[in-house]
């Protein structure tokens, strides 16, 4: 399965500006494209973690990363537990640590999953197909009120109210099994040809509990970071990006005593690049599904 990792020329770069790379995490491994380019820069005794909910990436990515000298691990997990993955191999700190959020374009492209609009498939969109309900339970169960506010939330779908109306209507005699028979509701109940998209990312963040693992795992591992230690975060859409700047902000300012203006906690964070870096047109040309990632990359200072 092909797979071109988002923004790998730009981490690389700041990568290799770092001095040490003693543990490294790759939070999001998907099929381990941005895992070997660290690894293939990993002395001896540094150690390469890395973290993915599928089982199915998991053995895809340990087939693909080269051989390395450095320590190699690989996690079937949410990184939101990443505090226990690192205490279970004696780790107090990291040195670097990589997020590429969202869905991996491995999950889009396999038609059987269910994430994409262009297969007719099981409404499931799990990461990890071990555990948890589908998109179809929550399809099926959830109440008109809890659909319309999902869709509205977590993709800002403005026909959010019609679409949960039609599919609470469309249940009652008959169930939504399947990707395109969700995907003939939402045409019917509105008209805007960017529904669908935005209803499927909205089930898909709700099943796999997305922007929840995501606040846990970010407090995590900034928590985990050596001083010097860098935390580099790709997201892809407005309101995961939204999350991620203010999870980091409070790092970035410390905190000011209301009524001295002294700062009582020092910032912990530093940004390492002023602006957000983002995809040049060439990769975009090559990769169009980068167009939208956006890379924050921050820098442990206290």
């Amino acid at each position: 399965m092909h797979h071109d990792p988002v923004l790998i020329s730009e981490i690389e770069t700041i990568f290799l500006a770092r001095s040490l790379h003693h543990v490294v995490v790759d939070a999001t491994l998907g099929l381990g494209g941005h895992a070997s380019m660290f690894a293939s820069h990993m002395s001896p005794g540094d150690m390469l973690i890395g973290i993915d909910r599928d089982s199915d990436n998991l053995a895809i990515a340990r087939s693909k990363i080269p051989y390395s000298s450095c320590d190699l691990h690989l996690v079937h997990s949410s990184f939101s537990d990443i505090d226990t993955i690192l205490d279970e191999k004696w780790i107090e700190t990291i040195d670097f640590i990589l997020y590429d959020l969202g869905v991996s374009s491995a999950h889009y492209d396999d038609g059987e999953r269910g994430f994409s609009i262009r297969y007719d498939a099981p409404l499931d969109m799990r990461f990890d197909r071990t555990s948890g309900r589908t998109a179809r339970d929550l399809v099926m169960t959830a109440s008109e009120y809890d659909l319309r506010d999902l869709m509205f939330r977590f993709a800002d779908e403005k026909k959010s109210v019609h679409i949960a109306r039609a599919i609470v209507e469309a249940r009652k005699t008959k169930s939504i099994n399947t990707t395109f028979e969700l995907l003939e509701i939402i045409r019917w109940s509105s008209y805007d040809k960017d529904s669908p998209k935005r209803v499927f990312q909205a089930l898909r963040i709700a099943i796999n509990s997305e922007f929840e693992h995501i606040e846990i795992s970010i407090a995590k591992a900034i928590a985990k970071l050596a001083i010097g230690g860098q935390i580099a975060i790709i997201s892809f859409h407005s309101i995961e990006d939204r999350i991620v700047k203010n999870l980091v902000m409070p790092y970035l300012t410390g905190t000011i005593d209301e009524y001295t203006g002294q700062t009582i906690v020092p910032a912990r964070l530093t940004k390492y690049n002023k602006k957000l870096i983002l995809p040049t047109e060439l990769e975009i040309d090559h990769n169009p599904r980068s167009r939208s990632a956006k890379l924050r990359v921050l820098t442990r200072i206290n």
